[in-house]
């Protein structure tokens, strides 16, 4: 199993379901405590490098290591095709 770095940014709008998210192409790690351990020494340069392809717009929130099927989950994730709901 492969691991992503994702960074996920603060939105202004508290209510948002659906945050920005930058997916880093590489490096790519293969265990979890690989990613977090490069994380955890690299994080400044990951959050400026995920700010920077938002034109510095938005302000970076977290880092996650997440493997492969996750990331995918994430490309893959369409709310207009999910049930709605009457509230």
């Amino acid at each position: 199993m492969q691991f992503f770095i994702i960074v996920s940014f603060v939105m202004a709008n508290a209510m948002a379901l659906d945050r920005p998210l930058f997916i880093f192409k590489q490096p790519i790690f293969d265990t979890q405590d690989e990613c977090n351990q490069y994380v955890s020494v690299m994080h400044q340069r990951i959050y400026t490098q995920a700010s920077a392809s938002y034109n510095f717009k938005l302000k970076p929130e977290a880092i996650f290591c997440l493997p492969t099927q996750k990331v995918k989950e994430i490309f893959e994730y369409n709310y207009e095709e999910e049930p709605k709901q009457n509230i």
